[in-house]
């Protein structure tokens, strides 16, 4: 383990590797550890916080002889040996210079990996090491001694360290700002005390500047914080994903007849507008993951499927510090950040750290960058989707990176904080996950813990490891506090299709799978999402109705309403477990379409809708708005009630409330007995979706409809019908 303080300095943080969700606040101060005023090099004034060079190395495994050699020693031991404390711990600190270094441990002639370090890289020979991530030990920096956030004012203590060469902060260099306007503050003896509101509901960002009493700049501070009436975590989320060209364009309707694979113009600026007319509140919705924002190719692309494209969809970066301008621009998005945050409403960005376009111009100024420069291992064609996965390109003109090459690793990281600086989003979907070593995740990671200050809102990061059914090992292996704080939960999802959609298999299997997968994440800190579909699969509704899902064959919207009923039961179940569920754009009113692109139809005027799909919104707000209200969903255990192949029943139990939900795949009505629990006939149990519950002697029963779903509270904690729904569907 590589530790930033040295032996004895009282005041130890883990180095080189980065704070998650559920992992302690002491491991965030990777940068910012106070440390006795004997670690520095210079002649600080008593009792004044100083920042280190050193670096303190320990191994805990039985051994001779153990030292430390790496690319700041030019992987020579000498000098650099651990000497074994009575505890039988090697231990040593040495100094070492700022920047990313590569490392091992040389134990009885045989280099070995930091069993306790998550953090690796490439070096020499090509080979992965333990890396060790170390900032300007010579700079300024703020410490975090306090922060909190207190009905509508945010408190916090601040203290400046000194570099390590013992020159402080100048007390009159200070400048504090919020939300990007100055606010008065004054230091202290090395404190800062802030203490500011009354503050509007929503997120804001705190920043401090200083230079030293020589004039050189400190670390700024960075810390976002939110004012909101009840503590958030991601668990409470519930997520909706934007397809920006597809969704609402701000100044007009959509270009429908552009083609499937060509722009349709939606922007950023429709995403506002849909935040401020309350759209997604109508759904319970909470954080939007809109897709990736950088700017992509102009032009279209041939596909393998015979058809140019264009880059609606994001995936094709030739920028890296730049935000489309078909979307808006840098100001387009700014603003899309701000409307979203002054709701409440969290905004997940999607990322695309596997590879860039041909036009990027990383290809041309460094094509040592890049795994097969020559373009000859394209993924299924040339080489392996599975043998080849980590260095095939997508397609001819999306070249994939190479992860060896520490260029790459240093410039894309500097790249993703840009980003999270600039934009203030709360989290990042990472595309292609198994596309990339592991190595980058937990740099991603690292990178999101060091831009925001100890104490900064969890930045949450889901992956995309696209598996089929019996891919959680894969999922599995990129979570965790030093990882993904979450990934999609594809297993499930396939569950779902083939027992609710398609009417295989029996509903009890769903909540075994359910099950495995709590399973398999268990320990990870994980917060996984459930969902019915993505942009990558054919609809739902499309396979619930066993059309067509070639992508060259657009299916139809379907005109009856058993697909749009399994759709709600699914949605029904995803809705009531906890994580963060995620509902596709479109999905919330069973959208028709084939695989990719077919899949990605624009968003139609609620003008249109059929009554099928009105009725099926109003599902699915009853349910998001449920979801929200009701800590059971987002925090609760399950109890079943009734397992059987056509129906499933089961109590969801909280903190604060309990629920019951009931899932009927079969086509006639299902009477259903079970008991209440700790209800009484004061609670007046109801099925906020509009079923009959009646309660005797104890026992509730339900009459479920076919292919229906019942959510069953008592009646006062059922929210008002959305204004857009039919409450009845007619054949």
């Amino acid at each position: 383990m590589a530790w930033n303080c040295p032996k004895g300095s009282g005041n130890r943080t883990i180095h080189g590797v980065a704070a998650g969700h559920g992992v302690a606040a002491a491991c965030a101060l990777v940068l910012l550890a106070a440390v006795d005023s004997g670690c520095g090099n210079g002649a600080p004034d008593p009792g004044l916080p100083v920042r280190t060079c050193e670096v303190g190395f320990e191994w805990k495994a039985a051994a001779a002889e153990v030292a430390v050699v790496g690319e700041f020693n030019d992987w020579r031991p000498a000098g650099y040996e651990l000497a074994r404390d009575p505890d039988g711990v090697f231990r040593g600190s040495f100094v070492v210079g700022p920047g990313r270094h590569a490392y091992r441990f040389l134990v009885d002639g045989e280099e070995r990996m930091d069993p306790s370090n998550p953090l690796t890289m490439f070096s020499r020979d090509g080979f992965e090491h333990s890396a060790l991530v170390q900032s300007d030990c010579n700079r300024a920096a703020f410490k975090v001694e306090s922060a909190q956030v207190s009905g509508d004012r945010f408190k916090a203590r601040l203290v400046c360290m000194a570099g390590a060469g013992g020159l402080a902060c100048d007390p009159d260099s200070v400048a504090v700002t919020l939300d990007g306007m100055a606010v008065s503050a004054v230091m202290k003896t090395g404190s800062l005390d802030v203490d500011l509101g009354p503050l509007d509901a929503g997120k804001h960002r705190l920043t401090v500047a200083a230079t030293d009493t020589g004039g050189t700049p400190a670390e700024p501070l960075v810390m976002p914080f939110w004012v909101e009436a009840e503590p958030f975590d991601w668990s409470d989320a519930l997520v909706y994903q934007v397809v920006v060209d597809r969704f609402r364009r701000g100044d007009g309707p959509l270009d429908a007849d552009a083609g499937i694979t060509m722009r349709m113009g939606g922007d950023w600026a429709g995403v506002v507008a849909a935040i401020e007319e309350g759209f997604f509140e109508r759904l319970g919705v909470n954080a939007l993951w809109i897709s990736p924002a950088v700017r992509n190719a102009e032009g279209s692309w041939p596909c393998f499927d015979g058809r140019t494209y264009e880059s609606y969809h994001g995936y094709w970066p030739v920028a890296t510090r730049a935000a489309e301008p078909h979307f808006g621009g840098d100001a387009g998005l700014a603003a899309l950040v701000d409307a979203a945050h002054d709701r409440g409403i969290r905004v997940i960005l999607d990322i695309v750290p596997n590879h860039v376009h041909i036009d990027h111009p990383w290809f041309t100024d460094h094509p040592g960058w890049f795994n097969h420069p020559e373009g000859d291992c394209v993924c299924g064609r040339q080489c392996s989707w599975t043998a080849d996965i980590d260095h095939c390109w997508f397609t001819g003109y999306l070249p994939d990176l190479d992860w060896r090459n520490r260029e790459v690793l240093e410039t894309m990281l500097s790249d993703v904080g840009w980003w999270l600086s600039n934009f203030d989003v709360d989290g990042l979907r990472i595309d292609a996950v198994p596309m990339m070593p592991r190595l980058v995740t937990r740099h991603l990671r690292d990178t999101v813990t060091r831009t925001f200050a100890p104490g900064a809102p969890h930045v949450h990061m889901v992956g995309e490891t696209f598996t089929g059914s019996a891919g959680r090992d894969q999922i599995r292996w990129y979570l965790g506090p030093y990882g993904l704080s979450g990934q999609f939960d594809f297993p499930v999802m396939w569950t779902l299709r083939s027992v609710v959609g398609q009417g295989y298999g029996t509903m009890e299997s769903l909540l075994d799978e359910v099950d495995a997968s709590t399973a398999a994440w268990a320990g990870s800190g994980a917060v996984m999402s459930q969902f019915i579909g993505n942009h990558d699969v054919p609809r739902f509704v499309t396979v619930a109705a066993a059309d067509d899902t070639d992508p060259l064959n657009p299916a139809p919207q379907p005109d009856v309403a058993e697909p749009y009923r399994r759709a709600a039961v699914a949605l029904a179940f995803v809705l009531t477990q906890p994580g963060a569920p995620v509902i596709y754009q479109g999905d919330e009113i069973g959208m028709a379409g084939g695989g990719d692109p077919d899949n990605r139809r624009p968003m139609p005027d609620p003008a249109t809708w059929l009554a099928h799909q009105r009725w099926l919104f109003g599902q699915v707000s009853m349910l998001g708005r449920l979801r929200a209200g009701i800590d059971a969903f987002r925090h609760g255990s399950r109890t079943d009630l009734a397992r059987a192949a056509d129906h499933v029943a089961f109590r969801m139990t909280g903190s604060r409330d309990t629920a019951v939900v009931a899932l009927n795949r079969g086509s006639a009505p299902l009477r259903l007995t079970i008991p209440a629990g700790s209800w009484t006939a004061d609670d007046a149990p109801a099925d906020c979706l509009g079923g009959t519950v009646t309660m005797r002697n104890r026992e509730l029963e339900l009459i479920v409809p076919a292919l229906g779903a019942m959510v069953v509270l008592p009646r006062d904690r059922c929210p008002a019908p959305d204004d857009y729904a039919d409450l009845e569907v007619t054949e």
